[in-house]
């Protein structure tokens, strides 16, 4: 039986639980050779173990003129990151920027092959999904401190986006981490 402070990675290894929140798991846009990315950054649950990173973006060629409005969507992503638990919808978004709903929705879609409202669910998801393989909370309590309405809301979510519900991410992903990471990098890969 395992301690309250551990968590099963494999059968046969144990390490102590790593303190999962929302704050841990961080995302950025990045501008690599002329082109945008979009980064978040997940840090393992092994002790001295390799940082997980999931890259997306619409790797769209970057000018000048447009290096202003990529300082802009990494503030907003930033801004996004450290509102999560919060109602956050595009005109709120929009508005913090400083531009039009379509003008900013525009640009987001264009530098990160995402739309702002699809960002904010797969960081959401991909927040909670960690949060629900490294610590025992309650799926309720895992929702709603991620933005989520209601546990329905949650579930449904995580089913569209994943294939799973937050039950079956918990039980079939708590210590497969290289599973879990191929289910969460599609979300960041623009269809």
């Amino acid at each position: 039986m395992l301690s309250s402070n551990t968590v099963a990675l494999h059968a046969d290894k144990t390490y102590p639980q790593q303190k999962m929140s929302r704050s841990s798991i961080r995302a950025s846009i990045e501008l690599h050779h002329s082109t945008v990315r979009v980064t978040v950054r997940v840090p393992s649950v092994q002790p001295g173990g390799r940082v997980i990173r999931y890259i997306g973006g619409a790797s769209a060629m970057i000018g000048e003129r447009e290096k202003t409005m990529v300082a802009v969507i990494q503030q907003m992503v930033e801004w996004i990151d450290n509102h999560l638990d919060e109602n956050l919808s595009v005109n709120r978004i929009s508005t913090k920027s400083g531009y039009s709903i379509w003008h900013f929705q525009r640009k987001f879609m264009q530098l990160t092959g995402l739309n702002v409202y699809e960002y904010v669910r797969v960081r959401r998801i991909i927040n909670t999904a960690y949060i629900l393989t490294r610590s025992r909370k309650r799926i309720l309590e895992i929702a709603v401190e991620n933005g989520f309405n209601c546990q329905a809301s949650f579930t449904r979510t995580m089913r569209d986006l994943t294939g799973f519900t937050p039950g079956q991410m918990r039980a079939h992903f708590t210590g497969n981490e290289e599973g879990l990471e191929k289910i969460l990098r599609t979300l960041m890969s623009p269809d």
